[in-house]
C-alpha cells in the first residue's frame, strides 16, 4: 500500500508531464516609401483583407509543390491580414491623395472602397535560397453602385538571408513593403475622372 502511494506521489510531482516548448513570435515591420500627390476630394474606405484559409497566425511553409505545412513552435505576432491591411492604410494616407483614408466600417459613406484577399504568406523552401512570398488581390470600387475602378493581383518574393525565423520575418517585411508600395503607386496614378473627384491645390 505504501509503495502504491509513493508511485502516485512520484507521478503527481511531474514525472509524467509533457515537455513545454516555447513559441517564437515573428514581427513583420513593413517600411513603404511613397510619394505625396495632389489631393482629390474623396474618402477611401479600406476593408480588412480576407485571408485564404491557411493564413492565420501559424507560419505556413512549402517544402514541395502543391503541399503546405505549418511550422512547429513559430507563429506570426499578429494575423498577417491585419499587418498587410494596416500597412496599406498607412501608405495610402501618406500619399495624401485622398481627403480621408480609414477603415471602411468607420467611414459613414466612403466614396471609394478598397477590398482584397491575402492569397499567399509563405516561406518557400523549394527555392534556393529559401524565399518569403506574399500575394494579395486588391479591388478598388467607387460610388454607391460600386463601379470597378482598379484591380490587380500583386505578388512579391524576397530571399531569406538564412534558414531561420528571424530571416523569414525580415524577408516577409520586405515582400509586404514591395506590395504596399506597388498598390499605393498604382492607386495614386489613377486618373481623377476615374476616381470621380476634383483635385485640391
Amino acid at each position: 500500500m505504501r509503495y502504491t502511494v509513493f508511485v502516485l506521489a512520484f507521478a503527481a510531482a511531474g514525472c509524467f508531464t509533457t515537455k513545454y516548448t516555447p513559441v517564437v513570435h515573428l514581427s513583420i515591420e513593413p517600411q513603404p516609401n511613397v510619394n505625396p500627390a495632389s489631393t482629390v476630394d474623396k474618402s477611401l474606405g479600406v476593408r480588412p483583407l480576407q485571408p485564404a484559409l491557411p493564413y492565420k497566425q501559424d507560419v505556413v511553409y512549402r517544402g514541395s509543390e502543391h503541399v503546405i505545412a505549418y511550422q512547429q513552435g513559430v507563429m506570426w505576432a499578429e494575423l498577417p491580414r491585419d499587418t498587410v491591411t494596416r500597412a496599406l492604410v498607412d501608405a495610402l494616407t501618406e500619399t495624401k491623395r485622398f481627403a480621408d483614408v480609414g477603415d471602411a466600417a468607420d467611414l459613414r459613406v466612403p466614396d471609394l472602397i478598397l477590398t482584397g484577399q491575402l492569397r499567399k504568406f509563405d516561406e518557400v523552401r523549394i527555392a534556393d535560397p529559401w524565399m518569403a512570398e506574399c500575394e494579395v488581390r486588391l479591388e478598388l470600387r467607387a460610388g454607391i453602385e460600386r463601379r470597378a475602378v482598379w484591380a490587380a493581383t500583386l505578388c512579391a518574393r524576397e530571399p531569406l538571408a538564412g534558414n531561420d525565423p528571424a530571416a523569414l520575418a525580415a524577408a516577409m517585411s520586405r515582400a509586404v513593403t514591395r506590395i504596399v508600395e506597388q498598390a499605393a503607386a498604382a492607386i495614386v496614378a489613377l486618373d481623377e475622372t476615374a476616381l470621380g473627384g476634383e483635385t485640391r491645390p
